[in-house]
């Protein structure tokens, strides 16, 4: 009895995460609230506050999904030592790009990273938890780049992708960007170290996705 009350307990948790992603990518951070939340998979607000007491414990649990995510793309590429194997670049950035799994990330990560602080607040961690993982993006891809300099520069180069795509303003299919990316930011016959610049050096080809 008490395996199965906890296994109920993880499941309504599930779909109460599962239904404020869904909630806060059709309508924006701002506009989704635990009442919402609770409304759309026929709950109380009481029965969804036993879970989460409060939003932004909500928000903790969907900032988890996502690092859950990021971790899993990148584990291929984490793996590969600094230098060793830039050919695993492309594959980590079809597996960031594939289908809706980041994209569905976007709305909640751009509402942290935009939050401008109050008194007790409890988004502030959450905030600098999202920094981190930018960091840890950054890392990890600048580990398997011939430049790594420019590996801030491919990150906000996969935040506007990704956002395209939750915005509708892009097809589901970003994975097959992944070659061109790899193409820009690792171009064939580029030494690890050297960065193009205007006066010389390796150039980046003119295919932009």
């Amino acid at each position: 009895m008490v395996r199965r009350s906890r296994d109920d307990a993880v499941a309504t948790r599930g779909r109460i995460v599962a239904s404020a992603q869904l909630l806060m990518r059709q309508r924006g951070v701002h506009c989704v609230t635990l009442e919402d939340v609770a409304r759309a998979i026929g709950m109380t607000r009481g029965a969804v506050y036993a879970h989460f007491r409060s939003r932004a414990a909500l928000m903790d649990a969907l900032l988890s999904c996502a690092e859950a995510d990021l971790a899993e793309r990148l584990a291929p590429l984490a793996r590969h030592h600094a230098g060793a194997a830039p050919d695993v670049l492309e594959p980590a950035l079809a597996a960031l790009l594939d289908g809706d799994g980041m994209a569905r990330h976007v709305s909640l990560l751009a509402f942290l990273l935009q939050h401008k602080c109050g008194a007790d607040c409890e988004l502030c961690p959450l905030r600098a938890r999202v920094l981190r993982g930018v960091d840890m993006l950054r890392d990890t891809l600048a580990a398997t780049m011939p430049a790594p300099a420019l590996a801030g520069l491919l990150v906000a180069h996969l935040w506007g992708l990704l956002s395209a795509h939750a915005l509708q303003l892009a097809p589901s299919g970003l994975s097959g960007c992944a070659a061109s990316l790899a193409r820009l930011y690792a171009p064939p016959g580029m030494q690890r170290g050297a960065c193009p610049d205007a006066a010389g050096g390796a150039a980046f080809p003119r295919d932009t996705p």
